[in-house]
């Protein structure tokens, strides 16, 4: 081969070497989606003076109740509205960690141990409140094990499986400086609950 040939050839393979399109490398600010749970999660946690305000429509078998809500939580000291459920004007909630009251619309007040415990004796309701303080955060129930846990690319949860409860997170809305829920679907063997949140607060 000729020396202009070579020279050609040489030109050519340049030339092509320098239209080939760069590889792109990995950056370091895409965040892995566990990363950012684990952050979010923690961030979460540190949320124990809040309240919520929204609407809940609730089935159980062939019976269905649609209430308002208010629920006020101060580190496990808590008050839960619900107006107008069960053809009445409404209940109140009062919790502690040890003892939970019962207020009906005619004033009487009823206690137990837990919430669960007591809205089951009285309207025979399973109404998970104890672990409901933990999803409306967009959290696990602490303390308990859960089968399933998907998270969205921003580290949310979509989807949670714990206790024999299906929990979709439908929708986050920011609330200061958080995405918190404000639509979520649960279903369980028992029981659906659809809950809607209007409006969060972290009265910390």
């Amino acid at each position: 081969m000729s020396a202009y040939r070579l020279s050609l050839v040489g030109f050519v393979l340049l030339f092509l070497s320098a239209c080939a399109p760069l590889q792109q490398q990995p950056t370091d600010l895409t965040i892995d989606a566990d990363i950012l749970w684990q952050e979010r999660q923690k961030k979460l946690r540190q949320i124990t003076q809040w309240e919520i305000r929204g609407r809940t429509a609730i089935t159980q078998g062939d019976e269905a109740w649609n209430a308002g809500l208010n629920w006020r939580e101060n580190n496990f000291i808590y008050r839960l509205k619900l107006m107008g459920p069960f053809s009445q004007g409404g209940v109140v909630l009062d919790g502690t960690p040890e003892q939970v009251v019962l207020t009906l619309s005619d004033g009487q007040m009823l206690s137990a141990e837990t919430p669960e415990a007591l809205l089951n004796s009285v309207f025979d309701l399973h109404f998970p409140i104890s672990a409901l303080r933990d999803w409306v955060r967009g959290l696990p129930y602490e303390g308990m094990p859960y089968q399933q846990l998907i998270l969205d690319d921003q580290g949310r949860i979509t989807h949670l499986t714990q206790q024999e409860w299906q929990i979709d997170y439908r929708r986050y809305e920011t609330y200061g400086s958080q995405q918190m829920p404000s639509k979520l679907y649960l279903t369980h063997p028992e029981l659906d609950l659809r809950l809607v949140i209007n409006s969060w607060k972290d009265i910390q």
